[in-house]
């Protein structure tokens, strides 16, 4: 082995070759061990003078290099007294290469004495985004061969396209998409700043949706099944930029005739249930029955349950971010609103899209849609929203902050409130939702919210750049877009204050209602908050 690569050597004689000087000098001036230096005729470009060991002494040789690559094979005679070789022959050497662990350019890597210098090679590591939306964020990661060291510098350019974390590479792009709007992001060896490796990303004004494949027809639906109309199930893949692909699942009742609309149902954490299932909501059922006898179609969304139990964490499985893994829902509610007819198969039904098309979703659900309708860009693809107990990720960074010091208006009780996720318990609490968002599918680390509630600060501005207030106060425009807001005044955690601040910063001002005690935090398990969000839809998704 010589610097970690095998080197083999044919012996042919050829009466024809011309003579050049080459060599088989010692390695690392270690007399009588075969090495790599060789005088290669017609390859100037390669050619390198150094000093080595050649037999029991040493001279200046021309080293053509890299003969790991272009420079080899080579023919060659070896001078004529070469111990190595018998000095009334004229021989030609093939000299084959394998390189065993490391792959250089040029003659690097070898120990000793024979001056060889390993090329130190920078990479942009994982498969970062091609584009990405105002506001969001990126995690790049480079890998660094040739040198101990794996210390890089992180730049960007232009300078004002962003802001990028020079050690960890967090790359959060600006709040309005910059000018040119392609930016490139650099990483430099700390070790040998000569060396350096790029990535683009382009910075536009919503983050980039997914796409569905693979749907299909489930034998049979599952969740309450008292219906006087017979639902049908679908199954479906979700892929979106950055994260893991999803089994996705719809469970869809249509009317008796053509639909008056389309309406979309989640639920709360992750998503993973249906809105019918007496286990997630007591009362969620009589929404969706009145809502189909009101003439609509209702399309439930879940991420897992009760389709399959591998998915608990639903739409909130990282790792990616709360934010980057909304295009989960986003997607699914794009797909539905340019698919009526698969919807709907009527064949009667002729409609281009499924306009009108509104939503409900309960706490990690209302944020799912007010996601979708802000970073994702569908305010135009929805008549009306009504988000209720939340949404719960306005302001993450608070969400995520040490108990006790950020407090928000609650507008049922009209007080300050701790904005703060709650944790411990066995499930760990609100915080372990946000963490999960973080890690891979069956892994407990890491968990930047609990962390951060404890008092170990996440990354610099990752949570706001992940909320769906990602600039902390900005003014969000939801034109043409009817909005209401329910809240329960028994809830007692921190939606109704997250939940109050988007309020705060919508235009037009979304309505808000305070359902009386005993409504919580699981409206639709109330047959009043059941009611009041039926009602609601029949009369807003016009």
């Amino acid at each position: 082995m010589i610097g970690r690569r095998t080197i083999r050597a044919r012996l042919r004689k050829r009466s024809d070759d011309v003579p050049l000087n080459c060599v088989l000098p010692g390695i690392g001036g270690r007399p009588g061990m075969g090495a790599a230096l060789f005088l290669v005729r017609n390859y100037p470009q390669c050619r390198r003078e150094l000093t080595g060991g050649v037999g029991n002494g040493s001279m200046k040789v021309t080293e053509y290099t890299p003969f790991f690559t272009s420079c080899a094979p080579y023919f060659c005679n070896p001078p004529r007294g070469n111990a190595l070789l018998n000095s009334n022959s004229q021989v030609s050497f093939y000299v084959i290469i394998l390189l065993s662990l490391l792959s250089l350019a040029g003659c690097g890597g070898g120990s000793g004495g024979g001056n060889f210098q390993q090329q130190t090679v920078v990479a942009i590591s994982g498969t970062p985004p091609s584009a990405i939306g105002v506001g969001a964020n990126w995690q790049y990661t480079a890998t660094v061969n040739g040198v101990a060291s794996q210390a890089v510098t992180w730049t960007i350019s232009p300078k004002s396209a962003g802001t990028i974390d020079a050690s960890t590479g967090l790359y959060i792009a600006p709040p309005a998409v910059p000018s040119p709007a392609t930016v490139t992001i650099t990483a430099t060896s700390q070790a040998d700043t000569s060396q350096s490796a790029s990535a683009s990303v382009t910075v536009q004004a919503t983050d980039p949706l997914g796409t569905v494949s693979a749907v299909t027809t489930l034998p049979s639906c599952v969740g309450y099944s008292n219906w006087s109309l017979t639902p049908a199930c679908y199954q479906m893949t979700v892929s979106c930029p950055g994260v893991a692909d999803i089994t996705t699942y719809l469970k869809v009742i249509n009317p008796s005739g053509l639909p008056s609309g389309t309406v979309l149902f989640g639920v709360g954490t992750g998503g993973s249930g249906l809105y019918d299932d007496s286990q997630t909501y007591m009362y969620g059922y009589l929404v969706v029955e009145n809502v189909v006898n009101a003439g609509f179609n209702t399309v439930e969304v879940s991420f897992g349950g009760p389709f399959t139990s591998s998915q608990p964490n639903g739409w909130l499985q990282g790792p990616g971010g709360v934010r980057r893994l909304a295009c989960r829902y986003a997607t699914v509610a794009d797909w539905v609103y340019k698919n009526p007819t698969a919807i709907n198969p009527n064949p009667n039904n002729t409609a281009t899209n499924s306009a009108p098309m509104c939503a409900t979703g309960n706490s990690g659900g209302s944020a799912a849609i007010a996601y979708g309708v802000y970073e994702y860009g569908l305010a135009s693809e929805f008549k009306m929203i009504e988000p209720t107990s939340g949404p719960v990720m306005t302001r993450i960074d608070q969400g995520c902050g040490i108990c006790g010091t950020i407090t928000g208006l609650n507008a049922c009780t009209n007080m300050q409130q701790d904005m703060c996720y709650s944790t411990g318990g066995t499930s760990g609490g609100d915080a372990a939702v946000i963490d999960e968002a973080y890690q891979s599918s069956g892994a407990t680390t890491p968990t930047p919210c609990t962390d951060a509630i404890n008092g170990t600060p996440a990354a610099a501005g990752l949570f706001l750049s992940d909320s769906i207030l990602y600039q902390g106060s900005q003014a969000v425009s939801l034109a043409n877009l009817t909005i209401n807001q329910l809240f329960g005044e028994s809830d007692t955690s921190n939606a109704v204050p997250q939940g109050t601040l988007w309020n705060q910063y919508i235009t037009p001002n979304p309505g808000l209602l305070c359902l009386p005690v005993p409504v919580a935090h699981d409206i639709p398990s109330f047959s009043t908050g059941a009611q009041q969000i039926a009602t609601d839809i029949e009369n807003g998704c016009k």
